[in-house]
């Protein structure tokens, strides 16, 4: 045989024995299936909703449930000691069960340690009290009251939506005349008051700390509102007490329940 002939007889047999090898190669690179063709051959299942689907949580009220406050009348002032003993040294008062008073440690002497404010400073304190002036109460909670000092202004809410928004004056800044930041509870309401001693009045007057109060704008002692007075709603101006126009204070007496919450804030 030529060589020519046993070359090319070669190349036949060494090709044949190679042919299943390069078909399998083929077959295990051969490009992916294009998008069409998978979505030809994939069953597409709507996803179920399982009973542990998460769910978006509900937002956490402004106002709390509940407020530590003295076992004692509205306008009754209760001292806070230095020491846990009834002889020792006052360090302030607070008025009654509508001021929130921040419990710190139970003894076990029958006195309870706590952080208030001093009504008559309005200073913060801590002291003591026997321990059979706490209690915690419920607060309303559909409706919530915030006072915004900066602003000047009184945010009503209901079910921890903003229903109204009134221009309010509080306390000036001097003489001991500011309006207290903190935590109250609405209590006993009138229909007006008069004070001598600052020759004014309000109509429709609504307790948050004994004499702070939600009441109209000023009136003199002919019960005619102060027209002075009432221009500079939406300002400081009072002597501690927050100033509603007269249709405005109208509502808050008669909408706003006993144990409202009320937050003072700056």
């Amino acid at each position: 045989m030529k060589p020519t002939k046993v070359i090319i007889s070669l190349i036949i047999l060494t090709l044949a024995a190679m042919m299943p090898w390069i078909i399998k190669e083929k077959t295990e690179f051969s490009p992916p299936l294009t998008e069409s063709a998978e979505s030809e051959n994939i069953i597409w299942e709507k996803p179920e909703i399982g009973i542990l689907q998460e769910i978006e949580p509900k937002p956490l009220s402004k106002f709390p449930s509940k407020i530590t406050v003295l076992k004692a009348n509205e306008i009754t002032a209760i001292n806070i000691r230095e020491l846990p003993s009834s002889d020792s040294k006052s360090l302030g008062v607070v008025y009654g069960d509508l001021v929130n008073v921040e419990i710190i440690k139970n003894l076990d002497n029958g006195y309870t340690e706590v952080k208030c404010r001093d009504y008559r400073t309005m200073k913060p304190i801590c002291g003591f009290v026997p321990t059979e002036y706490i209690q915690e109460v419920d607060l309303n909670e559909k409706f919530g009251v915030i006072v915004d000092l900066s602003e000047q202004k009184v945010d009503i809410y209901e079910n921890d939506k903003i229903i109204k928004t009134f221009s309010c004056s509080t306390g000036l800044d001097e003489n001991n005349c500011s309006t207290p930041e903190g935590l109250y509870r609405i209590g006993e309401r009138g229909d007006s008051f008069y004070s001598p001693n600052y020759k004014q009045g309000g109509y429709y007057w609504v307790r948050f700390n004994n004499n702070y109060l939600f009441h109209s704008v000023p009136f003199d002692e002919n019960k005619k509102i102060i027209e002075e007075e009432a221009e500079k709603l939406g300002q400081k101006a009072s002597h501690g007490c927050i100033r509603l126009s007269l249709d405005d204070a109208l509502w808050f007496y008669n909408s706003m329940p006993r144990g409202t919450p009320v937050i003072i804030t700056d």
